[in-house]
């Protein structure tokens, strides 16, 4: 087989939710397209990794405009309240919907089950915003904002262990089940997500 197409293929499938097959699937269809459009793509690609600056309070990638903040941070600095959220699409569902005013912290991934298998959510970084927001009298609610599935709902509950005992003065919230298990909140529409918010439980 083609190196070329091999190699293509081997970096399609490094994204994630992406199989061989699915991969070699994109390799082709670019091969049927025409030099401008391989051009569109590719400077889109180098033009999103040079203007998308990522968020030093919450980690979401916004637009860069010479602050090291996002706009939605800086808005919502007054606010008490700080959700959790597993990545950027949940972020981004939540906050069109104008249901939730708050502050947010993206955290990137789910924490293992497997302790041997690498974590990727940033837990350490979490830790450090609520420390920072608790001293400065800034913080009074954690809200977890994951999806219902196994993996959210062992993240959930490690974060809540971790933090309850560290910070007692913290009240601490999930998104009530207006949400269906295995639901991502990428999907869910407005109203399903306005429920779940407005029925959330205390811990």
């Amino acid at each position: 087989m083609n190196n070329r197409i091999d190699k293509l293929a081997s970096l399609f499938e490094s994204f994630p939710g992406i199989g061989k097959r699915q991969a070699r699937r994109f390799v082709y269809f670019l091969l049927h397209k025409d030099n401008s459009y391989i051009h569109e793509l590719t400077s889109g690609i180098v033009h999103v990794k040079s203007e998308i600056d990522q968020c030093q309070e919450c980690y979401r990638f916004f637009t860069k405009n010479g602050s090291s903040i996002c706009p939605v941070c800086t808005d919502n600095q007054s606010s008490t309240q700080l959700m959790i959220v597993e990545k950027d699409a949940d972020f981004e569902n939540l906050h069109k919907t104008k249901i939730y005013e708050g502050k947010y912290f993206i955290l990137g991934g789910h924490i293992n089950a497997n302790e041997k298998k690498r974590s990727f959510a940033r837990v350490d970084q979490l830790i450090n915003r609520i420390k920072r927001d608790t001293e400065s009298g800034t913080l009074t609610e954690i809200i977890f904002g994951l999806s219902i599935s196994p993996e959210a709902e062992h993240t959930r509950i490690r974060l809540y262990t971790m933090l309850k005992d560290q910070f007692p003065n913290l009240t601490f919230s999930t998104l009530g089940r207006g949400l269906s298990t295995g639901t991502e909140l990428e999907y869910s529409d407005t109203e399903t997500l306005k429920h779940a918010f407005n029925s959330r439980i205390t811990q």
